[in-house]
């Protein structure tokens, strides 16, 4: 994580529990490294359109529209150590959803 959050980086997603010590963490990182950093618990957080709902690291939910930037994007993933490998691909595939609509409307017009 210490090595990923000195990359040039557009956001990161930290994927984990909200119960967790070690995801808050990872949060809490990427933030001290001033990252625009959104800690989900499941894909459901994403969406519908430009939407995300995610936690701080000091445990506040906030939602926010327009979160992913436009065009092509450095995203940093991360998760805790006990979040399944199933939850974090199906974060990705959702943010990928998203940008695969953006850039067929964008070739559309």
């Amino acid at each position: 994580m210490h090595k990923l959050v000195k990359e040039k980086l557009d956001f990161m997603l930290v994927v984990g529990g909200w119960n967790s010590d070690n995801t808050s963490h990872l949060q809490e990182i990427a933030e001290l490294h001033g990252i625009p950093s959104y800690w989900i618990d499941s894909e459901e957080r994403i969406g519908p359109g430009y939407h995300i709902a995610y936690k701080l690291k000091h445990g506040e939910l906030v939602e926010k529209e327009n979160w992913l930037p436009e065009g092509p994007v450095t995203i940093g993933v991360t998760s805790g150590a006990s979040t399944p490998n199933k939850v974090v691909e199906d974060a990705l595939i959702k943010v990928f959803d998203i940008k695969r609509k953006e850039a067929t409307a964008t070739s559309i017009v």
